[in-house]
């Protein structure tokens, strides 16, 4: 009945703390602006592509399901997620075709060890030195051998950056991968 519930106040409904940007900021710069690589250039190669976030899937290999990490198929490099944000300890991993949709990297092959690679994130600039270059069998080998080969995009301890992309230009039976220490 309404007698019974007279004098009893109603609570007050929940108030929510608005934590957008607009509101409330960590005061580093990190933390608000992540540095996710935007743009890659090499210029022993002449090589300025925008990098975005790359996509997944999985492929099939003696019957056991593989992740994978899929090229941009336009003329960009793709940032492996699930790897290190620039700058930080771990494996900053980035991808692109060679000889296909705009050939982001189809200049990849003629990098050596000891040029320059620069990685932008929103006006950073992170500098790196190609530390190793590397050629290794893919396409068609069993599930030991790719497993070892993915171990260049795997985590690591260290600051580093890798670019991977197939090999040679007439066919995918390859992975080319370059290893780079940044620049002190």
């Amino acid at each position: 009945s309404a007698d019974k519930n007279a004098g009893e106040t109603v609570p007050a409904p929940p108030v929510y703390l608005d934590v957008t940007s607009a509101f409330i900021r960590s005061g580093d710069e990190l933390l608000d602006h992540p540095a996710v690589p935007d743009r890659i250039e090499i210029p022993a190669v002449e090589l300025s592509a925008s990098v975005i976030t790359a996509e997944h899937t999985f492929t099939e290999v003696e019957g056991a399901n593989f992740g994978q990490w899929l090229a941009p198929d336009f003329e960009a490099a793709g940032w492996h997620p699930d790897s290190a944000l620039l700058g930080e300890a771990g494996n900053t991993v980035i991808n692109g075709h060679h000889n296909v949709h705009g050939e982001v990297f189809g200049s990849l092959v003629n990098v050596e060890e000891g040029d320059l690679i620069r990685v932008h994130s929103r006006g950073r600039v992170y500098e790196y030195i190609v530390t190793n270059r590397l050629i290794v069998p893919e396409t068609f080998m069993d599930a030991a051998t790719r497993l070892d080969n993915a171990r260049w995009l795997a985590r690591s301890d260290d600051v580093r950056l890798t670019l991977v992309t197939c090999w040679p230009k007439e066919s995918y039976t390859h992975r080319l991968i370059l290893v780079a220490a940044p620049v002190h």
